[in-house]
């Protein structure tokens, strides 16, 4: 659908990253989980869905709300 997207672009658009680079370097050092499941694919597209959660490290997730 429409809320396709690459996950190094979620994680900016998600302010969980700052820049491409950082995104990458969480990614490739398994910091980033979506829904509890640790992804090191920079590649990787994920569908943002409602209530679907990102989490960088330990403390710091997000929520997804898609609206509209």
């Amino acid at each position: 659908g429409k809320n396709k997207q690459n996950i190094i672009d979620a994680l900016i658009q998600t302010k969980l990253a700052e820049s491409r680079s950082e995104a990458k370097r969480l990614i490739q050092q398994g910091g980033i989980s979506i829904n509890d499941q640790v992804t090191k694919d920079t590649n990787l597209i994920i569908d943002l869905k409602n209530d679907q959660i990102i989490r960088v490290g330990k403390r710091k997730f997000v929520k997804i709300k898609i609206t509209g």
